[in-house]
């Protein structure tokens, strides 16, 4: 049996795995995506600099946003450049890494 991290959604607030979520970052307090888990590479960053990681279904991004959920899961003020482009590389990224069950390819 294989061990998958869970994380929870700031969007539904619900526990899955974290290959049916995307991860945002807020480096300098400009929200963007980053790739993580299996088939997906964060290695353009180091660490520290990465710092506090926000984990959200792609169909909960939208009202995440609405709700000021990403303030308070990156614990300060950030900003959202473009938020239709957020909404499609989530979406994007999703279908990407995962089959129809959410399973990492």
């Amino acid at each position: 049996m294989c061990h998958r991290p869970v994380r929870t959604c700031i969007g539904c607030r619900t526990a899955r795995p974290a290959v049916e979520m995307v991860c945002l970052i807020a480096p300098g307090g400009k929200v963007r995506l980053v790739r993580r888990g299996p088939g997906q590479g964060a290695a353009d960053e180091a660490a520290g600099e990465r710092g506090r990681g926000a984990w959200v279904h792609p169909r909960c991004l939208a009202a995440a946003l609405e709700a000021g959920a990403l303030m308070r899961a990156f614990r300060r003020r950030v900003e959202v450049s473009d938020r239709e482009t957020l909404l499609a590389q989530a979406h994007a990224a999703l279908g990407r890494f995962t089959d129809g069950q959410g399973d990492a390819r």
